[in-house]
């Protein structure tokens, strides 16, 4: 165990940890599978139950356990195991969280064992006349007992409760060292905010000027000069959303969450007739179906669906006839949001830039934006712990996804601000 707790201290993430080292991981505690749980996910190593199954198995932990748990009868207690004897007839479980449901599991599987009776133990014998007489025979007889493992034997039950103590050490190191990282960020975020608002104030004054010179002496200028006005004008009014873009990208960050449970349908209704006035003389087809309801914070939500949204009917306004549709698919621990459309697309070649900051893949005089709204919709589902990515192709319309948990874990500011630093963004393999 020592070696292993080694690892562990020497590594940032214990989940990348324990990973790494998946022999002294299984040979420690001598089993032939193990599963690391954490935020609800499960890593599996060596011989184990399917995932689902695992996912399950924790579940069952949660509602009915508590501290380090040890059977090696597991379908006496939870029947569903008795289809994973051969990978999960005796576990070991070890909670690595005073707070969330992580864990590390062990597996080890069915051995049969023959044991020897004086006699077969139902047997009875019976005189003519009906009555019992005791046994004469005892002749030996065996039986073999299925449905078990080998027994975990209480040195081993000790060294799984020195390995959580040193875990909850681990953890509340990095928890420590999470805090002061998130004390530095908000300083240098309220040094930002501060500098960003004084830089807004002191650009736009003299770009308010502008609208007056060309009220007080529009008539008096040549058109050559009107033109160069025009170009200034509209430079100005780039300028004063790029500043409103970067605030509220700002603001992203910092704003706590208030998770609720949320009606897409009437969200995503109120959403959709924002545009309204913008498509009025376009032929646009909505297509929304019945939605579930999500767990997350209605105002950012709305944010990110009307980000998507002005994509869509943006990107589509080349077209005869536009077609925006909007899904919500759902996984074991999730749901997938969904926004496709039939617009211009892009390359998917470029697909990692397209949630950056600044990030565009198409030229300004063909279509107009700042390149954040993107930004702002990762921003906000990373906030709401889920993922975010693209698919499209030249002329062949786009899709974009983001994911919502199915349990919402309310994140304390340190874990918030360090995990958005660390998470990848991914859904399958493409980090958009």
């Amino acid at each position: 165990m020592s070696q292993l707790m080694s690892t562990l201290v020497e590594q940032d993430d214990y989940l990348s940890a324990l990973e790494s080292a998946p022999d002294d991981l299984l040979c420690f505690i001598g089993s032939t599978g193990a599963a690391i749980m954490v935020d609800g996910k499960a890593t599996l190593v060596g011989s184990t139950p399917d995932q689902e199954t695992v996912l399950a198995l924790a579940q069952w932990f949660a509602s009915g356990t508590s501290g380090v748990y040890a059977t090696d009868a597991l379908s006496q207690a939870w029947p569903r195991a008795s289809r994973h004897t051969d990978t999960a007839s005796g576990i070991l479980t070890v909670p690595i969280s005073q707070i969330f449901r992580n864990y590390v599991i062990w597996f080890r599987p069915e051995t049969t064992c023959p044991i020897t009776w004086a006699g077969e133990p139902v047997k009875r014998v019976s005189s003519q006349d009906g009555s019992v007489v005791p046994r004469k025979d005892f002749a030996p007889w065996l039986e073999t007992v299925r449905n078990r493992s080998l027994r975990w034997y209480p040195v081993e039950l000790e060294i799984a409760g020195e390995f959580r103590l040193g875990m909850l050490n681990i953890v509340l190191r990095r928890a420590e060292e999470l805090a002061e990282l998130a004390n530095e960020l908000r300083r240098a975020n309220k040094e930002l905010e501060a500098f960003s608002y004084s830089v807004s104030h002191d650009f736009r004054a003299p770009l308010r000027l502008s609208p007056l010179l060309r009220e007080s002496e529009g008539e008096k200028l040549y058109e050559r000069s009107k033109r160069f006005l025009d170009d200034m004008l509209e430079s100005a009014r780039f300028a004063g959303v790029l500043v409103d873009d970067l605030l509220t990208f700002s603001q992203m960050g910092r704003a706590a969450l208030r998770p609720v449970s949320v009606d897409l349908n009437q969200l995503v209704k109120s959403v959709a007739q924002e545009f309204g006035a913008e498509t009025a003389n376009r032929k646009v087809e909505w297509l929304i179906p019945e939605l579930s309801s999500v767990t997350g914070d209605p105002v950012f939500l709305q944010i990110a669906l009307r980000n998507l949204f002005s994509n869509a009917v943006k990107y589509t306004r080349t077209r005869e006839s536009a077609k925006i549709e909007l899904s919500v698919n759902s996984t074991f621990d999730e749901y997938i949001v969904s926004v496709r459309d039939n617009s211009v697309g892009f390359n998917m070649k470029y697909v990692n830039k397209l949630f950056g900051v600044f990030q565009r893949l198409h030229r300004a005089e063909e279509f107009d934006g700042t390149g954040i709204g993107l930004a702002n919709v990762r921003r906000i589902i990373e906030r709401h712990d889920g993922r975010t990515w693209a698919e499209g192709g030249e002329g062949e319309g786009a899709a974009f996804h983001f994911s919502l948990p199915k349990v919402f874990r309310v994140e304390s500011a340190s874990t918030q601000n360090t995990a958005a630093m660390r998470r990848k963004p991914g859904p399958p393999s493409s980090s958009s």
